[in-house]
């Protein structure tokens, strides 16, 4: 598999995820080079994520799957982040049926500093059907 998973419009705004690499050949981390583009800007990184050694609730595949899972709703913002960082996830549910994904790229290697650059993108997902088929595509994608 060679074609990146894309949330969002193919020409406009998107977060672009390419198909996952082991860097070390062990299983135990997985590397993704992720994009952000909108209006103009484009944000790139490489995010470590756990491998398949991980119970898949802590992964980014789990955490959207809860998310789906949790459709009619919860209080507050649930959080994901990879690694070191690099990627972070962020969602709220409007109570109506709505998502919202925030997706922050940081500077790669930076875990601790948070003067280094960052970007961020919000994406609004349909809180039943489309944030199910969401997280099954995106879990599917990252299956290695």
């Amino acid at each position: 598999m060679n074609e990146p998973f894309v949330l969002g419009d193919a020409k406009a705004v998107r977060w672009v995820v390419h198909p996952p690499q082991d860097p070390y050949g062990d299983g135990y981390v997985y590397a993704i080079a992720t994009e952000l583009h909108e209006d103009g800007m484009t944000a790139a990184t490489i995010a470590k994520v756990d491998g398949i050694y991980v119970d898949l609730a802590t992964t980014l595949s789990g955490f959207m799957e809860s998310l789906a899972a949790d459709w009619q709703g919860w209080d507050g913002i649930r959080t994901w982040q990879s690694l070191g960082r690099e990627l972070t996830i962020d969602a709220r549910h409007d109570g109506r049926g709505q998502v919202s994904l925030g997706v922050t790229l940081r500077a790669p290697g930076l875990d601790r500093d948070d003067t280094a650059w960052s970007a961020t993108t919000t994406f609004v997902v349909e809180a039943g059907e489309e944030m199910t088929r969401l997280a099954a595509d995106l879990t599917h994608f990252l299956r290695p």
